[in-house]
């Protein structure tokens, strides 16, 4: 593709070569072709009532050459011819014309093509005025122009082998780099472990350098995916082995016991409730894998209401609550609190937060949800009076799996607040844990960024 411009740039300087030389043989050719008929011209005279033509042997050899041209000369008078060759008549002028008088034409005689020149003089007591001619073949100036146009092609022939000799080591040069990155790339095909290093953006021509850092971007995304996936996967694998554990042992505690004896009843309610942690906690994990999925904000997603979203989870834990014998309570402003994100992952947040408060919590205790909406944004307060967490383990909690000692006899995966750490981010939301008002339990605070933006939603 490089090569089709530079050829049509030499073509095109090969027809403007061939008329400059055209026009330079030309024109030398012709000013000798002028002198040989001035040269003749200056010699007409007027004796004795007759017109004479001393015809100087220079005038005729200065236009011999090494290709032996024809020479015709004729001088004519009245329309007589007073000396020269016949076939040689004068013309109309020619517009062609130099400094000199003199003209010039194409035309043939005896069959060759000439190229003639003509000039007129006045010669004294005469009339009419005198036309000198001098007609010469043209096999000198096609030689010559031959000559010129094979130089001229050797040229560019030379000139566009050299330039595309200059152009294929500019690009292998050029796309050197590009070589050494799929080098690089290919060395990571068929690895042992999936390497997502980084390509090297410095080595990359600046053109191509846009592309790589997409490129990289790409790479530390999918490195997030394969993370995520591999973390589920050993997640899933350590986790479900004790409530896989637990169904093996009983079910083959079935296999000897009748189902309505004692030791049969005892192994179906295990396997109730090996069945229904491990539920739990697959739910969890798929929950935190997909919260964990990184490149995916969601700020800027739909309008929602806050508070009628907090208050649908509300109505869905009220019965666990009663259950638990504690009290919920929601206190919620009068207007709406519009946020613009994925209420999916509000309500999933939502709900781990009060999963914790009520499966922590002391008996006879209360759970109270809070929706506050103020300057710095909307708050979501999420507060119980259970033992609450002491000010070295707040951080520890929000790690994978990580339970503390008491709660260790407690139905649990140690993965609800990780995940509401995981959607936070997602949100670009802030999670924090505190206190509580009255100085006990624990407050789950979710500081949501303020969202200029955000459309009012209905209340």
């Amino acid at each position: 593709m490089l090569l089709i411009p530079l050829v049509c740039l030499a073509m095109l300087l090969g027809a403007g070569g061939a008329w400059f030389i055209h026009q330079v043989v030309e024109h030398a050719n012709d000013r000798v072709l002028s002198g040989s008929t001035q040269a003749i011209a200056e010699t007409l005279a007027l004796e004795d009532g007759e017109l004479t033509v001393d015809l100087p042997p220079a005038a005729l050899g200065m236009l011999e050459n090494a290709d032996r041209d024809n020479v015709f000369y004729s001088v004519w008078h009245d329309r007589q011819l007073v000396t020269g060759y016949a076939e040689l008549p004068p013309g109309a002028p020619s517009p062609v014309e130099d400094a000199s008088g003199v003209s010039f034409r194409y035309g043939v005689v005896r069959g060759d093509p000439v190229r003639i020149a003509q000039v007129a003089r006045q010669v004294p007591r005469l009339a009419t005025p005198v036309y000198v001619q001098v007609a010469e073949t043209l096999r000198t100036r096609e030689a010559q122009q031959q000559n010129m146009l094979a130089a001229l092609g050797g040229v560019e022939v030379a000139l566009v082998a050299w330039v595309a000799l200059l152009v294929w080591l500019a690009l292998s040069w050029g796309l050197d780099p590009l070589a050494e990155l799929k080098r690089e790339v290919e060395a990571r095909v068929g690895a042992a472990a999936a390497d997502f290093r980084p390509l090297p953006v410095s080595k990359a021509p600046r053109e191509v350098a846009p592309f790589v850092s997409a490129f990289n971007v790409l790479l530390a995304q999918l490195e997030g995916s394969v993370e995520t996936t591999r973390r589920f996967t050993a997640d899933a694998s350590h986790q479900m082995r004790t409530p896989l554990a637990v169904l093996r042992a009983h079910l083959d505690s079935l296999t000897r016991h009748s189902s309505e004896s004692l030791e049969g009843r005892a192994a179906l309610a295990d396997i109730e409730g090996a069945v229904r942690t491990l539920g739990r906690l697959l739910t969890q994990l798929i929950a935190l894998a997909r919260a964990e999925d990184q490149g995916q904000d969601v700020r800027g997603g739909v309008a929602f209401d806050l508070v009628e979203t907090v208050a649908e989870v509300a109505r869905e834990r009220a019965p666990d609550a009663l259950k638990a014998g504690l009290e919920l309570a929601f206190e919620r402003p009068d207007a709406a609190v519009p946020l613009n994100g994925e209420p999916i992952l509000v309500h999933e947040m939502v709900a781990n937060l009060l999963d914790n408060a009520i499966r922590y919590n002391r008996p006879g205790g209360a759970v109270t949800i809070r929706v506050v909406q103020g300057a710095e944004g909307a708050r979501l307060e999420v507060e119980d009076d259970g033992p609450g967490i002491p000010q070295p383990e707040r951080e520890r909690v929000f790690e994978r799996f990580y339970r503390m000692t008491r709660d260790a006899r407690r139905d649990g995966s140690g993965l609800g607040l990780p995940i509401v750490r995981a959607l936070a981010q997602r949100l670009g939301a802030e999670v924090r844990l505190d206190v509580g008002r009255n100085g006990s339990g624990l407050k789950a605070t979710i500081q949501f960024p303020v969202t200029a933006e955000a459309q009012p939603v209905e209340a």
